[in-house]
């Protein structure tokens, strides 16, 4: 069945109408002249036409197997979709809003960016329906409106140099699509039946991390946001000078080393995307530039935890932080750390003792701690530095994030381990927390575990309607609280715990032991050393 709405700027839209949600698929919410090129705001249609928005609109362009790696990463599979790519066309938006919703009810807006480390990821994934989310909010009396974007990834989102900024093309095109479509919602959302000043944006990993760049902005386009499993600590910003020798490498991949800038561009702009991200290697990264307007610098925990400082911006104006991680993140870091496997030990130890040469004796605690030891075997040190990884890249900057946040912050712990078969079944794993949010996979789990995916949804549904849903943190050693997701073999499912570490909270105690010797600030140092190697 399909319904149609009539806006004030865009015509009318036909729907996608079922089981009381109405599904707005598609929308375009930029236009781009070219695959590098800024996104142009959709500011109003022309066209008399009924815009039929009952099918979802291209993807980015991407590695074709992004879907299938990230079910994969969940353990379990859920039914294919036609999953059609555009390099102009992909900058589009889904909603999703109860039945009956119209521009006067003015319901509070949740805008989900995916991860997929700034290469994969698409609204239209199976597992980001979200009408089994939406009708739930109904029901429980906290409706929302959904809505879930499309950005540039890969080489079109965020590959950047010096001659490619010299023919106007700017860095960061990935998070200027975002900041664009946080725009379209603010124009266009009350139509739909949202409210522009009640909008919560929310990601996962790297999307966590793009809500956090969102953070630095002066321009409030959001009033809350939550973050799961992601911050500008694990999706880091790198200078010009490191983009400009990951440009410098693409290049060469491409075979246009000799190349002149116009030639460069032209194979840019003009070879199918498939064929070009298909030539270009893992070791080109994909990863934010500090641009001076949407990336202002490399932000440090000193200045995250710091209530009296600035950074991020949005401490000035976005008064509530919802934040936390799954107990095991760094299940999905195999996927982008293999290549340090050998001599992997060795490695993290030298790494260690280099950043931490002045305090040697800490740096042999947090080794023991870890079980990492010089000319151990590869994979037994793997996954010792995998718990190291996951420490420092995820769970430390929950805690960074809480205790700077001036206005209310609440953390979250998602400790529910994966039912189903594979190599983190009874894990907390890397984004399991968002089957479960998401209700897509309820037919495949046992009612406590479908208890603990409702009682995290109904949490996100009240804080988007500004209900307390649990204590804020007012600080890490006295005053802490965090809502707890599972296990669901336990009893209760869901509960709190007032330790941010330790004990019920299922989180290890090594990196903040040792804090009064040794800075976070050095702690994530030496993974980024140990990466380097």
């Amino acid at each position: 069945m399909t319904s149609v709405l009539k806006t004030t700027s865009l015509g009318e839209i036909r729907g996608k109408h079922d089981d009381g949600v109405v599904q707005y698929l598609g929308l375009k919410y930029a236009s781009l002249k070219n695959r590098l090129a800024d996104a142009e705001l959709v500011d109003s249609r022309k066209d008399g036409s009924v815009l039929d928005a009952t099918k979802d609109g291209p993807t980015a362009v991407s590695p074709l197997f992004g879907c299938d790696l990230e079910l994969g990463a969940i353990q379990h599979t859920l039914p294919k979709k036609d999953l059609p790519q555009s390099d102009l066309d992909c900058l589009n938006l889904n909603i999703a809003v109860p039945a009956g919703t119209t521009a006067t009810s003015r319901l509070p807006v949740f805008v989900f960016i995916h991860g997929g480390g700034l290469i994969i990821g698409a609204n239209s994934w199976p597992q980001f329906d979200y009408a089994r989310f939406v009708k739930l909010s109904a029901e429980m009396n906290l409706p929302i409106v959904a809505v879930s974007i499309n950005y540039r990834l890969g080489a079109f989102g965020f590959l950047t140099s010096e001659e490619l900024r010299k023919a106007g093309y700017k860095a960061n095109n990935g998070l200027r699509d975002q900041r664009v479509a946080l725009q379209w919602i603010q124009k266009h959302i009350q139509d739909f039946g949202g409210d522009p000043e009640n909008v919560t944006l929310t990601g996962m990993s790297a999307g966590g991390a793009s809500v956090t760049y969102h953070l630095h902005s002066d321009e409030p386009l959001f009033k809350r946001a939550i973050v799961m499993s992601g911050t500008y600590f694990l999706t880091e910003p790198q200078p010009y000078e490191m983009h400009e020798q990951n440009y410098q490498k693409a290049m060469e991949a491409l075979g246009l080393s000799n190349a002149t800038a116009d030639e460069r561009l032209r194979v840019l702009l003009e070879t199918p995307g498939q064929e070009l991200i298909s030539k270009i290697p893992p070791s080109v990264i994909s990863a934010p530039a500090i641009d001076g307007d949407v990336v202002l610098s490399v932000a440090t925990h000193a200045e995250t935890s710091d209530k009296n400082s600035n950074v991020p911006k949005g401490k000035a104006w976005c008064k509530e932080l919802m934040i936390g991680d799954a107990q095991m993140d760094a299940s999905i870091m195999p996927l982008f750390m293999s290549h340090l496997k050998e001599g992997c030990g060795n490695n993290f130890v030298a790494a260690i003792n280099k950043v931490l040469a002045n305090v040697p004796t800490s740096a042999q605690q947090i080794l023991e701690s870890y079980g990492i030891k010089e000319d151990m075997p590869d994979e037994e040190a793997f996954s010792a530095i995998l718990n190291y990884s996951n420490d420092i890249s995820s769970f430390i900057p929950v805690l960074s994030f809480a205790e700077g946040w001036p206005g209310k912050a609440y953390v979250y712990y998602f400790n529910e381990g994966n039912p189903w078969e594979g190599p983190c079944k009874n894990k907390a794993s890397h984004i399991l927390d968002l089957a479960y949010l998401f209700q897509n996979f309820r037919e495949f789990m046992t009612p406590a575990q479908q208890s603990v995916a409702t009682a995290f949804a109904k949490d996100v549904f009240k804080f988007c309607h500004g209900v307390v849903p649990w204590p804020a943190v007012t600080g890490i050693q006295d005053g802490f609280t965090a809502r707890t997701y599972g296990p669901s073999s336990n009893e209760p499912t869901v509960g709190q715990v007032k330790q941010a570490y330790g004990r019920e909270s299922k989180r290890r105690t090594i990196l903040c032991d040792n804090t009064d010797q040794v800075p976070q600030d050095d702690l994530a140092e030496v993974l980024s050393v140990f990466k380097s190697m």
